[in-house]
């Protein structure tokens, strides 16, 4: 995975921790720690909101001292499938510094430009449960039509 060269900036995981703790969506919030800091924000998302056939659905959040941020979504499918995408703010020789691997595999090499006006973590977080949302009410719509 791309990363940012700067140090994670625990200060501002522990806020979007304590966010997502309190959010709808989440179901549970797992953090990780490297070195006795924290390096990793996991929100296990309620797959009660998914259709039967998506196992699992996360978001893992690093976030580093220079403003650089990685929010990647990850669904696991019954099929052992797995959809993704990633919101990324890095230096990327494919693309601009702010960017979006596209799913369904989020590779280094499909990124894209990622025109956003806010860079607030909080902002950042808000805007991933939108587009989070949005896929929900997707896949809902999509297997209605295949029903």
């Amino acid at each position: 995975m791309d990363g940012s060269a700067a140090p994670i900036d625990d200060s501002i995981l522990e806020l979007l921790a304590e966010r997502a703790r309190t959010h709808p969506l989440a179901q549970t919030v797992r953090t990780q720690y490297t070195g006795g800091i924290l390096s990793l924000v996991v929100v296990e998302l309620d797959c009660d909101r998914y259709p039967e056939w998506i196992q699992d659905a996360r978001i893992e959040i690093r976030w580093y001292t220079n403003g650089d941020y990685n929010f990647h979504y990850i669904e696991t499918h019954t099929s052992d499938e797995i959809w993704q995408c990633r919101w990324d703010k890095h230096v990327n020789p494919h693309t601009t510094r702010t960017h979006f691997h596209p799913p369904p595999s989020a590779n280094s090499a499909d990124a894209i430009p990622d025109q956003l006006s806010a860079c607030h973590p909080n902002d950042l977080f808000t805007r991933t449960i939108a587009n989070i949302r949005q896929r929900i009410a997707d896949v809902w719509d999509s297997h209605d039509q295949n029903s």
